[in-house]
């Protein structure tokens, strides 16, 4: 990863690059244009030093022999502290002021020399370079001459430049100097500078930080310019906005989620992969995910080839699916697929067991009224045809088919008269019904009295077990009609000199009622329907009994209309045989609950026996 610079050391790299640039290169341009001034006005004092000593060297008179012109140059040379040296026409030195003049032969030619080959040309010429015979770094100037024994020689002068290459050292020290303190002084001005440019960028920064991580309540205030100032505007501005929006998308999204977890239907999303990205808690409760759907296939949630098959079908080519699967033996859900443009599908699951079983128990009704009403009126129809003949009329068999046609009359009578009773309770749970204090005890003794003919006739007793006083919230006539509906349904279905027991006990606030008898009992996979309309465990027994199937519904609605629940438990607890029908009423709001006797055994004598 590659490493970052801050901005301050960008930016004062920046300077400092701007410096070099701006002030190096000028005072190097400056310090080589002195410089080459100073040479300059060396070497003019060089040649001016060199017509100098020419005219004093044509001033004097002639000289003996060249030792004397040796010696002559050794002389001026001591006073102008300048080397002067004399050159023949073929380049053989024959004076120098700065060597012996025993060793002014040994020296070599200096025609090859640069100023002296100049000189020969133009007449005169110079150069600088160093010297290897007195080891310092000289400006040779030189001249032509004509001398009485030299004709057309060469005078040259070589002028030290330790002067001014201390000069030239002085200068380049003072201007480094400079250069440093300038720099030193713009370096600290720079990182001032900087510091201040800075600390509004790293404000705006931590706001930035601030906003990002979710504070939109940070606010900019910065005068620090009118660029910044603007800046700061537009960040607060922008803030602002943001926090606007964010607050309209995360309660959207709370809203979608109220939604999405308030749907009673379950709702799954796939990705492009096929596999669950979200669910809501109706689809937790159906697939019964362990600890999470999230990341799995729907066939590892549901173990349904079905659904898997279809989530693959409406990932890869259709747009939407419906289909109704069964999930178990009881539970049957439509379901429906739509294929999202970008990837994945959402899968609705729409439990419609409750729909499905509607459907047949509506199905059940419509066909066993059909078979309730068709048995009696074809009977009721065949004796009527039969009697039509006036033959027949007066036979012994008339009055036996008459009371054929009473008896199936007297049925369809009884079907007509439960189902009216039935739609007026179920009409009843619509509206509010006025419920009133009631003793249970008393009701009960009025069904009594309604099915003790028929509990006699078929040696069946009936063991009251509930208290004298008995109080609860009910409507009267409703709760004496259930427990004619229950006693008569017990009767039918007990054995010859068997016994019904009746109960009651408190649960909380309600009490619960049981009318127990010692019949065969009710098989488990009828339980959940025997309080639908006309269903019969045994539909040819139950017939003969003379019932019309709509006792049990009957006590359903009235139960529901009262507040209460009504279930079956067959066989009871502890025997193996019989059923116990129970259901629950509220008690009084003022009931005190030591008033409420919990049922109580009562002599043998007490039940109702067959009065002959």
């Amino acid at each position: 990863m590659k490493k970052s610079i801050r901005f301050r050391t960008q930016l004062m790299l920046s300077f400092w690059l701007i410096l070099i640039l701006s002030l190096c290169i000028p005072a190097y341009y400056i310090f080589q244009t002195l410089k080459n001034d100073i040479y300059k006005e060396a070497n003019a004092n060089a040649f001016t030093q060199l017509n100098f000593i020419q005219w004093l060297l044509e001033e004097t008179p002639e000289f003996e022999n060249e030792p004397a012109l040796d010696q002559w140059c050794k002389d001026i040379g001591a006073h102008l502290n300048y080397r002067i040296t004399v050159i023949a026409a073929g380049g053989r030195v024959i004076a120098d002021s700065d060597v012996a003049y025993q060793n002014v032969s040994s020296l070599d030619n200096h025609a090859g020399r640069e100023e002296i080959i100049g000189a020969r040309k133009s007449g005169q010429a110079s150069s600088i370079r160093y010297s290897m015979t007195i080891k310092r770094k000289l400006i040779y100037a030189a001249k032509n001459i004509n001398l009485p024994d030299a004709p057309s020689g060469v005078l040259r002068v070589a002028i030290p430049l330790s002067t001014i290459e201390t000069r030239l050292a002085y200068l380049g020290h003072r201007f480094w100097l400079i250069l440093f303190v300038i720099f030193i002084i713009t370096t600290l001005l720079s990182f001032f500078l900087t510091r201040k440019l800075e600390s509004p960028i790293l404000e705006i920064i931590a706001t930035a930080n601030a906003v990002g991580e979710g504070n939109y309540d940070q606010r900019l205030d910065m005068d620090t310019g009118t660029e910044f100032a603007r800046l700061s505007e537009c960040i607060n501005d922008m803030t602002r906005k943001i926090r606007q929006d964010i607050e309209r998308i995360t309660e959207q999204k709370q809203e979608l989620e109220a939604v999405f977890e308030g749907m009673a239907e379950g709702v799954m999303l796939l990705d492009k992969d096929g596999k669950i990205k979200a669910t809501n808690q109706a689809l937790i409760k159906i697939a019964k995910c362990v600890p999470s759907c999230v990341g799995r296939r729907p066939m590892e949630v549901f173990l349904n080839p079905e659904i898997q098959e279809t989530c693959d079908q409406v990932l890869q080519k259709e747009i939407a699916i419906r289909r109704k699967v069964e999930i178990d033996n009881q539970t049957i859900y439509e379901v429906n697929l739509v294929k999202i443009p970008d990837g994945g599908a959402v899968v609705v699951f729409h439990d419609i067991s409750e729909l499905v079983r509607l459907e047949k128990v509506r199905q059940d009704f419509v066909a066993n009224v059909s078979h309730e009403l068709r048995t009696p009126l074809t009977s009721i129809k065949g004796y009527a045809e039969t009697l039509l003949d006036e033959k027949f009329r007066v036979s012994d068999q008339a009055n036996s088919f008459v009371k054929t046609i009473v008896k199936n009359t007297d049925q369809m009578s009884n079907i007509v008269n439960d189902l009216l009773e039935l739609t007026k309770l179920q009409q009843q749970q619509k509206k509010t019904v006025l419920l009133s204090k009631v003793n249970a005890a008393a009701c009960f003794s009025s069904a009594w009295e309604t099915v003790m003919p028929m509990s006699n006739k078929k040696g069946v007793f009936i063991d009251n077990r509930l208290p004298d006083s008995l109080p609860v919230m009910a409507e009267e006539n409703s709760l004496i009609q259930v427990f004619r509906n229950l006693l008569d349904n017990a009767i039918r279905h007990s054995p010859t000199d068997t016994k019904i027991s009746v109960f009651a006990k408190i649960n909380n606030d309600a009490i619960i009622f049981s009318v127990q008898d010692e019949g065969t009992g009710i098989p488990l996979q009828h339980q959940k329907r025997i309080f639908e309309r006309f269903y019969r465990v045994d539909k040819e027994r139950s017939r003969a009994f003379g019932g019309t199937g709509l006792g049990l519904s009957i006590c359903k609605n009235a139960v529901f209309g009262m507040g209460g629940k009504i279930w079956v438990k067959s066989p009871p607890e502890d025997e193996s045989k019989g059923s116990v029908f129970y259901f629950s009423l509220n008690k009084p709001d003022k009931l005190v609950k030591s008033q409420i006797l919990m049922a109580k055994k009562k002599a043998p004598n007490s039940r109702c026996v067959n009065p002959e």
